[in-house]
């Protein structure tokens, strides 16, 4: 059943958006081609636009918009796009994201999706086979097959990890944390290097021939966008990667890096200085308490949904005994993926906590796997935490209850038994620690290392932190964690998260868009879209120690 909603979902945005969605970008393109012909005098920067992730119908809506606001602002849009120079899976389509048998036709649309969005515009699109050669396809094919055993994965070229971003693409596009678990994990894992390899060739020579001023792209931290990011650094060129995060209707961007990598560290010393005030207290607390509700979510993971039928056992967990809250992240997802400190990985973290509390009977320890795992918005995890926990062999000791992700229980019902939390790089770890709760972090989370949290970075270090907050005989000062946590999910989620009132949009759906003609996007209209368009403009950063966006 599931299988069939995301060919349905996938196949809705193979460039059958709907006619009244096209027909408003449609009319932005043709004002805009008009009114930036006189603005190609005054010299703007020449952009480099793409590749769009255009079968998602908010970055088809984005990048409709957004490229035609720089336009109105004077600068030159050059789009590039992929022909279909790739075979078997892209970082587009593959596995359970419309892979297999329906690859070859999802990549037929993908390709009519970006033209269709460019030509709209009034634009000519530059395709990646016009920058390759036979000869060339045919080195880089003989340079993957002649790679032993694994070698796929570990390959490098120039300084760029190639090898790494295959395997990341292949552990989301089939839900795993661990390749090897991916039947054929060696044939496709060379076949994304190839892809990789050829979309690099590409590239460079597109860079070479086009010789633009700023980039614009998808999100950088997946292979296919990351390359162009690594090249345009070697280059000094201004890239700017953006994705629809995680509050509806916002967006966010970042120069020189991925926008989805949160790294909010050269802004955080001096808006954390910033005093809380009685107003923006009042929005947090707004915000703490929507989630309860799966408020402000693009897909409601928080509240008991009725797919969360399975029992919640805590027989186990005893009133009073001090008791560790662990909270999983979705092990495959760009959230949890490379961001190991203390442990190899996510599934290691938790099977050591889990021994580590059998010889500890004096607490105990919750495990509650994100309830993405198993929810009917997007496909299943294969490697969760239960299925994870059992093929290693791991036993459950007597103070230890593990929930499935199905569980009949929110994370919100558990926070009253924590003593304390235990975090990869989830959101809850913030939402606990601004709750009071203390919360020891594993893993390199957008707000590890800001204050509020306990850091450990050796397998000592934790086990020991774990004690003594348990004896609470190391605890942080509650108001001022409470304070910087307050600070940074104002920071992330009314800042960075910046609604720039293109458009409206839920999971799965089209988005509505706000937008109706050039005027809505021109110079003073919305000061949020006119912050991120200025900074492209001007090659200025989004975040930096003196600017980030207003809060919207």
């Amino acid at each position: 059943m599931f299988v069939n909603k995301m060919k349905a979902f996938f196949n809705g945005f193979g460039g059958d958006h709907g006619s009244e969605f096209r027909r408003i970008l449609g009319t932005i393109g043709r004002e805009v081609s008009r009114y930036a012909v006189p603005l190609k005098r005054d010299g703007g920067p020449k952009i480099l636009y793409g590749p769009s992730f255009c079968i998602y119908s908010p970055c088809y809506a984005h990048d409709a918009v957004f490229s035609a606001a720089l336009r109105a602002r004077g600068a030159e849009i050059i789009p590039i796009y992929c022909d279909r120079v790739q075979h078997t899976e892209c970082n587009y389509y593959g596995g359970v994201w419309g892979g297999g048998e329906k690859f070859s036709a999802n990549c037929r649309r993908c390709c009519r999706t970006s033209e269709n969005l460019w030509k709209e515009a009034g634009l000519m699109p530059l395709p990646f086979s016009r920058y390759l050669d036979g000869k060339e396809i045919r080195r880089i094919d003989d340079r993957v097959a002649s790679l032993p055993d694994d070698g796929w994965r570990t390959f490098s070229w120039n300084g760029l990890a190639f090898g790494q971003w295959a395997r990341d693409i292949l552990v989301n596009n089939y839900v795993v944390g661990d390749y090897r678990l991916i039947r054929e994990h060696e044939r496709l894992g060379r076949a994304h290097l190839r892809n990789l390899l050829i979309v690099h060739a590409a590239y460079e020579r597109i860079l070479y021939d086009v010789r633009p001023d700023r980039v614009v792209t998808n999100d950088s931290y997946y292979g296919m966008w990351a390359i162009m990011q690594k090249l345009c650094e070697r280059r000094g060129i201004p890239f700017y990667s953006h994705w629809s995060g995680t509050r509806p209707g916002a967006w966010c961007y970042a120069r020189n890096d991925a926008s989805m990598n949160l790294d909010y560290g050269r802004a955080w010393p001096s808006f954390s200085s910033i005093p809380l005030t009685d107003a923006r207290r009042a929005t947090v607390e707004e915000w703490l308490a929507g989630r309860l509700s799966g408020k402000d979510m693009l897909i409601d993971t928080a509240s008991l949904a009725t797919h969360c039928n399975e029992e919640a056992n805590l027989s186990k967990i005893r009133e009073g005994k001090p008791t560790a809250l662990l909270a999983a992240n979705v092990i495959w997802d760009l959230a949890a993926l490379n961001k190991q400190v203390v442990f190899g990985d996510m599934i290691e973290w938790i099977a050591e906590t889990i021994a580590w509390f059998g010889s500890h009977p004096e607490y105990q320890l919750i495990v509650k796997p994100h309830p993405g795992e198993q929810h009917p918005s997007i496909p299943e995890t294969e490697e969760r935490v239960g299925t994870a926990l059992r093929q290693r062999g791991v036993a459950i000791p007597g103070n230890v209850a593990v929930l499935t992700p199905r569980s009949a229980i929110t994370i919100y019902r558990l926070l009253p038994l924590a003593s304390a939390g235990l975090v990869h790089t989830t959101t809850v770890g913030f939402e606990m620690s601004a709750r009071g709760i203390p919360v020891i972090t594993t893993a390199r989370s957008p707000y590890r290392g800001f204050g509020f949290t306990l850091d450990p970075v050796t397998r000592e270090d934790y086990f020991e932190t774990i004690d003594r907050v348990l004896q609470g005989e190391k605890m942080p000062e509650r108001e001022r964690q409470v304070d910087l946590a307050y600070k940074f999910i104002l920071f992330q989620h009314f800042h960075y998260y910046t609604k720039i009132g293109i458009m409206d949009y839920k999971w799965g759906e089209t988005p509505r868009l706000n937008v109706g003609s050039l005027a809505d996007i021109l110079a003073g209209r919305n000061r949020h879209l006119d912050y991120i368009v200025d900074s492209v403009m001007a090659g200025f950063p989004i975040v930096s120690e003196d600017r980030w966006p207003a809060e919207s």
